[in-house]
């Protein structure tokens, strides 16, 4: 009868400590990431300065993000043709954002969010990644790689989409 209990005492710790049923360490997903370059605050310009601009291939669709007067602005503007607008353009608005960083080594990679009182990160962040693939064309050894924005606007106020995810060509972003 002691036996079972204490194996179970044994899985209990084990999991508590952080290793598996053989006694492996778990590793750490970020333990081989190599740390490139920094951050740096995106500074209060012009109403209207341009931050982020992403074009889609078709359709005339873009997003972007622009200055505003209290911090910065994430549009998501695509063709809709039950659109009252005269152009047949829809703009949604992705999220404003108190502060922005952008990264040293691209200017295209971007963190902006909202700041709550004392200091609190809020509810609504726009963030990009930069990402690269490379993959096999199929019944051939030739390799084709790819370079993609990845944004990921994250919106959580009341009677907002939770969180909206696009991917641009990394060469049609400026």
């Amino acid at each position: 009868m002691r036996s079972p209990l204490r194996f179970s005492a044994m899985i209990l710790m084990s999991a508590v400590l952080g290793t598996g049923c053989n006694g492996e360490q778990q590793q750490d997903p970020m333990a081989g990431a190599e740390v490139v370059g920094g951050t740096v605050e995106v500074k209060q310009g012009v109403v209207g300065d341009l931050v982020l601009r992403c074009d889609e291939f078709q359709g005339g669709s873009y997003l972007e993000v622009v200055q505003t007067a209290t911090g910065f602005e994430a549009t998501y503007t695509y063709e809709d043709r039950n659109s009252e607008s005269p152009d047949g353009m829809t703009r949604l608005v992705l999220g404003q954002y108190e502060q922005c960083r952008r990264s040293t080594v691209d200017a295209r990679i971007l963190n902006c969010f909202s700041v709550r009182p004392g200091n609190y990160l809020g509810k609504v962040i726009l963030s990009t990644t930069r990402v690269q693939r490379t993959q096999m064309v199929l019944g051939s050894s030739t390799t084709v790689s790819y370079s993609d924005l990845s944004v990921a606007a994250i919106n959580q106020e009341p009677g907002q989409t939770p969180r909206r995810d696009y991917d641009f060509p990394l060469s049609d972003c400026q």
